[in-house]
This record gives C-alpha cells, sequence and structure tokens, in this order.
C-alpha cells in the first residue's frame, strides 16, 4: 500500500511538472530565440543553423524553467488533491504528512541533480559553443559580401552582387562596384567566380569578366577604360576585421575553470572574485527545487479542509518563493563584488528549507503559520468554514 501510494503522489506531481516545464520552456526558447533571428537572417543562416544554435541555449534556460515548473506543478497537485478530499482520506487511513511529502521531495531531489549536472557542465558546454559559432557566423566575411541575388554592402562605398552561388562556393553572374575612391570607381563583372580561403586570407577569383575604370580627373583624356581577363583574383581580406579570440564569460566556462582558471588566463584573473562567487551559485541552483518544493507543501499540507479553496495560503507561497529567489539573485549578485557573502548564499534555502520542514511537521512554526493565515483571512474576508 505504500508503495502504490508514494508512485500515485509521484505521478500526480510528475505529470504537471512535465507539462509546465514544457510550455515555460518553450515560452523562454521563443524569446531566446528571436533575439538570435535578426542575426542569422543578415548573415544568411540556414533554418538548419537557426535550430542548432538555439537548442545549444537550452540547458541554460531549463535551469531557471525546471524549478519554477517544479513549484507550479506541486501547488497544482496538492491543491487538486485536498480539493478532491484525496487527502483527508490518507490522512484518515494513518498516512502521515512526511509519508505524502515524501514523493514529491523524491522528484525536487531528481531535479535538483538535474539542474546539477547542467549549471556544472551541460549549460556552459552549450553556452561557450552558442558563443563560438556565433562569432564565428559574425566573422563570416563571405558570407555577408556574397548573398545570392542581393545587392550587397559590405563597406562603405563597395557593393557586391552575383546571380548565382552555389554550395561548393561557386558563383555565376558576378558584379563587384569599387567607389571608395570617387575620382577612379571601379567596376568587376565576371561570369563565374569561386572564394578560396588561405587561412590567413579570402581570395575571390573570378573567371572570364571585365574591369571598367572611370576617371573624373579634369585633365583626364582618356576618362574610362576596360580591361577583359580570364581570371583574376580579388582579395577580400582587406574587409575583414582584425579580431581577437573569442573569450569567454563566466557563465560559459566550465566549473573547474572557474575554481582553477589558468594562470595564463588574463580575464579570468582579473575577475577571480566574480569567478569564485558564479562557482558557489552553480552549486547553490541545486538547492533551489528542494527548497520550492518544500514552500508549496508546508503552504498547503498542513491546511484545513476549507469549502471556500486555498487562494489566499497559493498566493502566500507564490509571494515566498518569488521573495526566495529574488533574495537569492540579490545575495549571489552581491557575492561578486565580496566573497564573505558566499556561505549566506548556502544558508538561505537551507534555512527556508528548515523552517518549511518544521511547519510541515507540525512544531510552533506551524502554529504561527495559521495564526499568520487566520488574521490574514479575517482581514480580506476569505476564511470559510473549517470541518
Amino acid at each position: 500500500m505504500p508503495t502504490k501510494l508514494s508512485r500515485y503522489l509521484f505521478l500526480q506531481t510528475l505529470g504537471p511538472f512535465l507539462v509546465a516545464s514544457f510550455v515555460l520552456t518553450g515560452i523562454i526558447w521563443l524569446t531566446q530565440a528571436l533575439r538570435m533571428l535578426d542575426v542569422l537572417i543578415t548573415q544568411g543562416q540556414t533554418l538548419l543553423t537557426f535550430f542548432e544554435l538555439t537548442a545549444l541555449a537550452l540547458p541554460g534556460t531549463l535551469m531557471i524553467v525546471l524549478p519554477v515548473s517544479l513549484f507550479c506543478a506541486v501547488l497544482y497537485a496538492l491543491n487538486k488533491l485536498i480539493g478532491d478530499s484525496e487527502v483527508v482520506v490518507m490522512y484518515a487511513a494513518g498516512v502521515s504528512r512526511a509519508r505524502i511529502a515524501m514523493p514529491i521531495i523524491a522528484v525536487a531531489t531528481v531535479t535538483s541533480l538535474l539542474i546539477l549536472s547542467f549549471s556544472v557542465y551541460v549549460a556552459p558546454a552549450g553556452l561557450r559553443e552558442l558563443r563560438t559559432r556565433l562569432f564565428e557566423i559574425r566573422s563570416d566575411v563571405a558570407t555577408a559580401m556574397i548573398r545570392e541575388g542581393m545587392f550587397n554592402n559590405p563597406a562603405q562605398g563597395l557593393t557586391v552582387y552575383v546571380r548565382e552561388r552555389h554550395s561548393d562556393g561557386s558563383t555565376h553572374g558576378i558584379l563587384v562596384h569599387d567607389g571608395r575612391n570617387p575620382k577612379e570607381p571601379i567596376t568587376y563583372m565576371a561570369e563565374s567566380g569561386s572564394l578560396i580561403d588561405q587561412g590567413d586570407g579570402l581570395l575571390f577569383v573570378m573567371f572570364n569578366g571585365s574591369i571598367q575604370r572611370v576617371s573624373r580627373e579634369g585633365n583626364s583624356t582618356n576618362p574610362a577604360t576596360i580591361l577583359y581577363f580570364d581570371k583574376y583574383t580579388y582579395d577580400l581580406s582587406q574587409y575583414m576585421d582584425d579580431r581577437q579570440t573569442v573569450t569567454f564569460e563566466s557563465r560559459e566556462r566550465y566549473f573547474r575553470e572557474l575554481i582553477n582558471p589558468q594562470a595564463d588566463d588574463a580575464y579570468a584573473q582579473m575577475n577571480r572574485t566574480k569567478f569564485l562567487a558564479d562557482a558557489n551559485e552553480r552549486l547553490v541552483e541545486g538547492l533551489y527545487p528542494v527548497t520550492l518544493a518544500l514552500i508549496a507543501l508546508a503552504a498547503l499540507l498542513p491546511a484545513p479542509f476549507s469549502r471556500r479553496g486555498y487562494a489566499a495560503r497559493l498566493a502566500i507561497a507564490a509571494a515566498a518563493a518569488l521573495g526566495v529567489r529574488i533574495a537569492g539573485f540579490a545575495i549571489a549578485n552581491a557575492a561578486t563584488q565580496d566573497l564573505r557573502l558566499v556561505p549566506i548564499m548556502y544558508l538561505l534555502p537551507i534555512g527556508v528549507s528548515g523552517i518549511c520542514i518544521a511547519i510541515i511537521a507540525g512544531t510552533r512554526f506551524d502554529q504561527a503559520w495559521h495564526s499568520t493565515q487566520r488574521r490574514l483571512f479575517r482581514r480580506f474576508g476569505k476564511e470559510g468554514s473549517t470541518q
């Protein structure tokens, strides 16, 4: 019987948890995807690349979504069980609060372990790959300059057009107009061409074309000249920015890189305090699913039966959870400037969890909770008849 009951309570919590996680992840994923959409469109990337990049940011999104989804799922499941009088029947059968809470805590523990694995390795691995890919996309001069069927202006006074571009880098119907020198604009036209990456430079080799130069000097005797060629090489390296190698932020570094950065990493040594605070924050993130689940349990599990529902208790639980998370973020942010605040990062979720366990266990915290509830119910006129 206890095994079946635990399985039933586990599934009653797991179902809403998965649904809430899917919905919230979709919403946050959509907001992140819209931010990347402009970069991908302007850089001429494919739809497959778009989904690959958004998938790399998904573990970081789940770290934010899963604790909130779990909290909402626990509130929903408990409210439904209490509203259907199933909890009352469990109490009548001699089932304790701890026995009811254990399957829910099991879901929260699994979620905590999942978030801990995300924060330590999976999320930073995805985010650093995302930054690397975006860096490469923004640095892709060939993509920025050569787009099929479009007039592109990669630099002031330069216009590039190709009629067709193939996946192997070959192009057909080429026009390049270099008007950076207004006194002597140059127009290149060619039947075909190809891009050649030499590692330290990018060349645009054109075949079967012409070069038209126009001299706008007043004393020029031959203002326009045309030169035909079989092969001509145009150097695109002059339009490539001299960018440094990509530098990873703290959220894009593995846990071991935060606590023990390389000695020759100037950026890491300069932000040593922030890195240590972020490393501790990643560990603390694994505590919050259990803490939020305990807040939901403490709000509803000791509640007496009410015909008018538990809206006030749900609101208080939501406010408490929101307050704890905001306080956690504030302490973590302050710890990046002062490492003496790091212990408080751990004490906050552990302390709140201890209070919630005391309320669930029925100690004097439980009596104080009920006293607070009664005062709020009287003030707002929401106290229902109880049995």
